[in-house]
């Protein structure tokens, strides 16, 4: 993403999003993919490591494919359940069965995957700054 404080503050655009990170650069991609000129406004600069889980929950998954970033997923590591430790007792629980999510998940570094969806809003044509 740049960062010319000129362009900022003299670009014209239908959409403005403010924040770049998962959320922001999906809605940028969606709005662009609707036709939409939108600008996806991020202060930090990517990639960027940020502390976070790094798990992708079914739910997450199904949006990223239906953006069109499920094979990009498959490279990373799958899981198909949760698995909690504590006080010496395990509990693993696996995805429940739902007519639209998958039954796993991923495990993405935050800073991959901001740059995945953020460069995806990019090519559908959003401009990130």
């Amino acid at each position: 993403m740049t960062s010319d404080p000129v362009t900022m503050l003299t670009r014209e655009t239908d959409v403005l999003v403010i924040g770049g990170g998962p959320a922001g650069a999906a809605m940028g991609y969606w709005m662009a993919e609707h036709g939409h000129d939108v600008t996806v406004v991020e202060r930090k600069h990517f990639p960027r490591e940020k502390t976070c889980g790094d798990g992708l929950t079914p739910r997450a998954v199904k949006q990223l494919d239906d953006m069109g970033l499920g094979e990009r997923l498959k490279q990373f590591h799958r899981y198909e359940g949760l698995r909690a430790t504590a006080h010496g007792k395990e509990l693993e629980l696996q995805w429940p069965t739902h007519p639209v999510y998958p039954r796993h998940g991923y495990v993405v570094r935050r800073r991959e995957l901001d740059s995945m969806v953020a460069l995806n809003a990019e090519k559908a044509g959003a401009v990130l700054l």
